[in-house]
């Protein structure tokens, strides 16, 4: 079975929307893999559990680290000479994902190797951590950060983020 990364952001005419597509996308999966996780406990692996493991990891394995890259990358840079309220929300949204990355490399490594988890219940716990520590990551951007930066930047600015994300893809025609 081939696993195959598919990018949640389809529109990269404007950066806060892939920012907005990759949230929305990162919630939902996110649902999805603590059920994995719930399943894999109640009736142990099966190969169709394994597969959807290894859909989970490609899938994260790709996005996060483009999300991380968008943020860090491209909009970050746009807001680094604003006030110092957004200076110091960067600071914690950078650490966050250092948090982000470290509980998914335990989590990842799993993943990956679905037959060699073991120890369902703690699986299950490492997936519940993983998937907290990124949607309160996700709240704090979508309801603290966000509103601030919408305010800062303009239409130009946003559409030339949108452009360079698609650029980290290698989209850009």
């Amino acid at each position: 079975m081939e696993f195959k990364f598919t990018d949640p952001a389809t529109d990269f005419s404007n950066g806060l929307l892939v920012i907005s597509d990759y949230h929305h996308d990162f919630l939902a999966r996110g649902l999805q893999l603590v059920e994995l996780a719930k399943e894999i406990k109640k009736q142990g692996m099966t190969e169709q559990l394994a597969n959807q493991c290894m859909e989970m990891y490609c899938h994260y394995s790709h996005a996060t680290h483009l999300h991380h890259k968008d943020e860090e990358e491209v909009l970050f840079p746009l807001l680094v000479d604003q006030s110092s309220l957004i200076i110091g929300m960067i600071e914690r949204l950078i650490m966050d994902h250092e948090e982000i990355e470290e509980s998914w490399a335990t989590l990842s490594t799993r993943l990956s190797q679905p037959e060699k988890i073991t120890n369902f219940d703690h699986f299950l716990h490492i997936t519940l951590a993983f998937e907290k520590i990124l949607r309160e990551h996700l709240t704090r951007e979508d309801e603290d950060f966000s509103p601030q930066i919408k305010k800062i930047l303009a239409a130009e600015q946003i559409k030339q983020a949108g452009k360079k994300m698609s650029e980290l893809r290698h989209l850009a025609s």
